[in-house]
């Protein structure tokens, strides 16, 4: 089946870790314990089924692991993590040839959107983006993280475009490649190091022909 939609996630595949780890240091070291349990949190919480309250459960797992209240797990996620590490992205850049890369395939009329763990909304603003999406959505809306099937379910829902005809574009294999594939959407992994034997279409590591390939699925 042809490409009809472009959906990609946006941590990494948007902007570079490297910019981004240098970037929050004074963050991370205000905050190390705090960080390293909620990562612990966000990988424990793929696994985790059924989940009615996505942010009620995480808020309730940090606590456990902090020996804090819920409430108070609550108030530190929104104050650190979804208020001053978002803030962060005022002094992020996307990856070189991505805005013009964007704008090409929305001009080709492609259907575009994003798909991140995290909410998406602001970090798009401040990198330059805004505007250019058919659909965005934070896969917490949906109460599974990837590689569960539900955020990639709702891409397919919202777009109203076969799976098959949806390209999926990320840089973490586990959960962005094996996650697309397993509700039949063609993928690309952004890397510098191919996966091998993976399962992605074709893999890249810039974005200058980027558009090129799309059309060439």
């Amino acid at each position: 089946m042809a490409v009809k939609a472009v959906a990609f996630d946006l941590d990494g595949t948007f902007y570079p870790y490297s910019r981004m780890f240098s970037i929050s240091i004074f963050l991370a070291l205000c905050h190390p314990w705090f960080l390293f349990q909620f990562s612990r949190v966000r990988k424990e919480i793929r696994s985790i089924r059924p989940v009615d309250n996505f942010r009620e459960l995480q808020a309730e797992l940090l606590a456990e692991r902090l020996a804090i209240t819920r409430e108070s797990a609550k108030k530190a996620i929104e104050r650190i993590i979804y208020d001053k590490f978002e803030n962060l992205f005022r002094f992020m850049k996307p990856f070189p040839h991505l805005t013009v890369t964007l704008e090409e395939l929305k001009g080709a009329g492609y259907k575009l959107a994003v798909l991140s763990d995290f909410p998406v909304k602001r970090k798009l603003s401040y990198l330059g983006l805004a505007g250019l999406w058919d659909y965005t959505l934070s896969s917490e809306e949906t109460n599974y993280l990837k590689p569960n099937r539900e955020p990639f379910l709702k891409i397919v829902e919202t777009l109203k475009v076969d799976p098959g005809e949806i390209l999926f574009v990320g840089d973490r294999y586990h959960y962005d490649v094996v996650g697309a594939r397993q509700v039949g959407m063609k993928t690309a992994h952004f890397t510098r190091i191919a996966e091998a034997n993976g399962l992605a279409d074709f893999t890249f590591n810039s974005y200058k022909d980027f558009f090129e390939l799309v059309n060439n699925i």
